[in-house]
């Protein structure tokens, strides 16, 4: 500082340090733009995925999901109503095993099914907290469950529901928003989850 004036003996440094300080400052921000980036293409495949179970829960569909419901009352719950009877008689193609996420979609609205208790029967859960899950392994679990549950030709063993039963309580307990097959190997929820996949499914299989 020479007479109150900033006084620079090389020219050439300030500018070098102006330019490291800009350069810093252009890389806080790419930094914050790929976090966006990130954080939008998560956004974007929720919403694929979203649209693809719309998709699936066209008209047709719906009616093929309504038949595997009521045709598990009828057949395993020995709980049939008219309405059940009449969906059985308008879908004339059978649902082979479960789809969690779109039948989850047909207790929505009005004319929504109101049978929840044949809805947690077959995925253990209730249509509106199946709804919230975005983790494919889960609602692939659910499926295997139902699938098994609903077989009229085989009969699941006691020790496939037991670990299905001990599952579902550890997901209940744990954080949606983290995926448990991802991280510490103590995880209560990742432990059930491959003791169930490992565990024999029906009495007669090996």
């Amino acid at each position: 500082m020479v007479m109150g004036e900033l006084y620079v003996g090389n020219p050439r440094s300030l500018s070098l340090a102006g330019l490291t300080t800009e350069v810093a400052s252009l890389k806080g921000k790419v930094d914050s733009f790929e976090g966006e980036v990130k954080d939008l293409k998560g956004e974007v495949n929720e919403l694929r995925d979203h649209v693809s179970t719309l998709r699936l829960a066209g008209q047709e569909y719906r009616r093929v999901r309504n038949r595997f419901i009521s045709t598990f009352k009828r057949d395993k719950l020995d709980d049939m109503t008219q309405s059940d009877l009449d969906i059985i008689r308008e879908g004339n193609i059978t649902a082979h095993g479960g789809d969690a996420a779109v039948d989850a979609l047909l207790y929505e609205g009005v004319e929504g099914r109101h049978d929840t208790y044949a809805f947690e029967e077959l995925y253990g859960m209730h249509p509106s907290d199946v709804k919230k899950i975005t983790h494919k392994e889960t609602i692939d679990i659910l499926n295997l469950h139902a699938g098994v549950r609903a077989d009229n030709d085989k009969t699941g063993t006691d020790e496939f529901y037991k670990r299905f039963a001990e599952f579902i309580q550890a997901f209940k307990r744990s954080d949606p928003k983290v995926n448990y097959l991802i991280g510490e190997s103590t995880n209560v929820t990742r432990a059930a989850y491959w003791s169930l996949l490992k565990c024999q499914r029906y009495t007669d299989s090996a």
